[in-house]
């Protein structure tokens, strides 16, 4: 049975937990910031903001859920939640008309979804390539493997538009992996662990300066901190409702 979405909006502990517990950085691995996604929101290289929030979690803490289940529901609870419902509204209510999402060199064989409702947004499935959310994000690229010992799946999420001066990409990442005990023991077998991220950058993609003054860089950060905890509080309330 999948969480109900208003469950999407009500603070839990998981939430809290995360904020405190969870980790940053102010820079994205190199491997985003150089993918085919960041070429479409930043076609000319220019200078970007970027960040990253990850948390660890054992793997039988999620035991049972594939990759497309941890990001569908990650998307869910970031895009779904209570912190991200306010930009909703707005945005749903003519918002988005300030800053459309389009990238130029971005194209798709099929029609676009669109999604306007944080209740719209799906728990137990990835949109699919090219999906519209509120008018300002597009689903750009994924990459999942559903075997559960898949090394490393995402999906990407552009905003803005490479034709005006603020643009962006979030980027959403599974890692399974291997790591060994605190203990001295070398006999302590090793642990299987997920790390589920939440990478961003933004840029001027018009002018090689940055997108955004200092202070917004703080404001970001602390806002992108909340949006992963809303997706982590999403997982694991999925995982447990089975």
């Amino acid at each position: 049975m999948s969480a109900r979405p208003w469950s999407r909006m009500i603070p839990k502990k998981s939430f809290f937990d995360t904020l405190y517990n969870c980790n940053s950085v102010n820079y994205g691995r190199d491997g985003f910031l150089t993918s085919r996604s960041a070429e479409l929101v930043n076609p000319r290289h220019h200078m970007v903001i970027s960040d990253t929030v990850w948390q660890d979690f054992d793997a039988e803490i999620l035991a049972g859920m594939n990759d497309s289940k941890i990001l569908s529901s990650f998307t869910s609870g970031f895009f779904g939640g209570f912190v991200f419902g306010m930009e909703g509204v707005l945005l749903n209510a003519g918002a988005w008309r300030l800053l459309p999402v389009n990238f130029t060199n971005f194209s798709q064989d099929q029609q676009t979804s669109e999604i306007w409702k944080s209740s719209e947004v799906p728990e137990n499935q990835l949109c699919d390539v090219g999906t519209k959310l509120f008018g300002t994000f597009q689903l750009l690229d994924k990459h999942i493997s559903e075997s559960l010992d898949s090394q490393f799946s995402y999906v990407d999420y552009g905003f803005g538009s490479d034709n005006y001066s603020f643009a962006g990409c979030h980027r959403f990442s599974v890692t399974r992996h291997q790591t060994t005990s605190d203990s001295v023991s070398e006999m302590e077998p090793s642990k299987a662990q997920i790390r589920i991220s939440l990478e961003g950058f933004t840029c001027n993609p018009q002018t090689n300066k940055q997108a955004v003054a200092e202070i917004g860089k703080w404001f970001h950060a602390l806002y992108a901190r909340a949006l992963f905890a809303n997706g982590i509080q999403a997982v694991l309330q999925s995982q447990r409702s089975g």
